[in-house]
């Protein structure tokens, strides 16, 4: 299968090449997954590492600016082209944006990472990721924060790595790793099933229905929905973290019962969350689990910042008559099932138009909550008034099957503990929390550390009704059910 997939991939570079031969700087184009995370208001994510150490400033952006050389989407903006098509380019990208702050507490790192939500990149300039470095001479946290398009959790931990790697060895050699699209390295189906063959002629009805009224957005367009969703809504993230002895304590726990952590912990969550908050509606009995398309392809891609992750929907509920660790093996036999056979919703969105992707993810969804935004550009007043268009009624179907729990665990990122004098303690996970999503999980384990970030919104209007007390809850009632009732606690970091 890989010498198939690499044939594709690079039929798919000669073509993607001979088309964006008159962009600048072109790197290559964007998927439609990776468009629908480009211009989503939520879809940004984080990744932060705690070390140990006086971290020099100036060496620092160094090494930022050093590295950005040897990843080409550190420095890329997006072209959209006369067709409506998008682009990574790194033609003329301004310099890499890093911030230095003092630390304080040990908690600040979220309050920085929740300021950077409240700020809108420009795709069109670029570039797409940010840095900030809360500071103290013992203890700093580096923050990385970036487009979901340019990257996944993965990628942008090991860029992490890379960026003190390159600070404990300035003279370290740089060669550009360019990024591979998923949809070069997952096989097409040889041939239509009767299923696959509906779902084709329903796709392309609704292109379409689009192309004979269609709506284009801008970069404008995104910054309005942007500053209403940001006037409107507060990123929140509860904690649960286990030290070195801790995880070893529950790794072994889950080799006994021939589980993963990541499948045990979504199990202790979604147990927890349904004794706080009772059960899902049963429309919402589902969950979603990002994969790590590397491990399940091959190691050979190098070590490059991209989006390289699948995405499945199952079924999957509690089920209080079996005990947690049998519930961690069921759904642990559904996500090995699903990643093994390559399952990922970014194929099916490939088939649509790229300019539907636009309308039906992140403008739709968002002309009822967010009504005030799409009255100040003529593209949002035009697109608000045509109840007919197709992407309301893909939006209305997608909606309605969203799943109640995303599980996404970047899992144990092999990486150095020790970058010269500094140490790297551990690191946090922020995903990009909805308003759509009641459970929303990002894991990471780095040095022996384990942490996982329980993420939600909540309006932010004064008289708004925090969540926080009851994610707390959730959270402890997870540590019990996962042995460590030693760990509650009545704080959030």
């Amino acid at each position: 299968m890989k010498a198939r997939l690499k044939r594709d991939d690079e039929m798919n570079r000669i073509e993607w090449k001979a088309r964006g031969r008159d962009i600048p700087g072109c790197v290559r184009r964007l998927t439609n997954f990776e468009r629908y995370l480009l211009w989503s208001a939520e879809n940004s994510i984080a990744v932060v590492a705690r070390i140990m150490g006086d971290v020099d400033e100036k060496a620092l952006l160094m090494s930022i600016n050093a590295v950005r050389s040897m990843h080409p989407l550190m420095g890329a903006k997006v072209v959209i082209d006369g067709n409506h098509e998008a682009w990574f380019s790194t033609d003329n990208v301004p310099v890499t944006v890093f911030r230095a702050v003092p630390r304080s507490s040990e908690g600040q790192w979220f309050d920085e990472v929740r300021r950077e939500y409240q700020i809108p990149f420009r795709p069109e300039l670029g570039p797409l990721i940010r840095f900030v470095l809360v500071y103290s001479p013992q203890v700093s946290e580096l923050i990385a924060f970036a487009e979901h398009c340019i990257c996944d959790g993965v990628s942008l931990a090991k860029l992490l790595s890379d960026i003190l790697a390159c600070y404990s060895n300035p003279a370290r050699e740089m060669q550009a790793i360019y990024p591979p699209a998923t949809t070069d390295y997952i096989p097409k189906a040889d041939g239509f099933s009767q299923s696959t063959s509906k779902e084709m002629t329903a796709i392309d009805h609704y292109n379409d229905q689009w192309r004979k009224r269609p709506h284009y957005f801008s970069q404008d367009d995104f910054l309005k929905i942007h500053e209403a969703w940001s006037r409107r809504t507060r990123h929140n993230i509860v904690l649960l973290q286990l030290e070195p002895e801790e995880t070893r304590r529950l790794v072994a726990m889950c080799h006994e019962n021939e589980v993963t952590i990541g499948s045990s912990i979504t199990a202790a969550f979604l147990a927890a969350y349904q004794e706080v908050m009772g059960t899902f509606p049963e429309n919402r009995r589902t969950i979603q689990v990002p994969f790590d398309l590397r491990r399940h392809i091959g190691d050979d891609l190098g070590d490059f910042l991209g989006f390289f992750a699948g995405a499945f929907k199952a079924p999957f509920a509690y089920n209080w008559e079996k005990s947690l660790f049998e519930n961690a093996k069921d759904l642990h036999m559904i996500i090995q099932k699903h990643a093994s056979m390559l399952d990922t919703s970014a194929i099916d969105m490939e088939k649509f138009d790229p300019t539907l992707v636009d309308a039906f993810t992140n403008y739709a969804p968002f002309v009822e909550l967010f009504p005030e935004a799409f009255s100040l550009t003529k593209n949002l007043s035009e697109f608000a008034q045509d109840k007919e268009s197709i992407a309301f009624a893909i939006c209305r179907d997608a909606i309605s099957s969203f799943p109640g729990t995303i599980a996404s665990n970047i899992g144990r990122v092999d990486i150095p503990e020790v970058y010269g004098k500094l140490r790297l303690d551990r690191m946090f996970a922020v995903a990009p929390a909805s308003i759509a999503f009641p459970l929303f999980l990002a894991g990471i384990s780095v040095c022996g550390r384990l942490t996982f970030s329980l993420n939600y919104i909540e309006s932010a209007g004064e008289d708004s009704e925090s969540q926080t007390g009851d994610m707390i809850l959730i959270r402890n009632r997870a540590l019990e059910h996962l042995g460590f009732p030693e760990k509650i606690n009545g704080k959030a970091i």
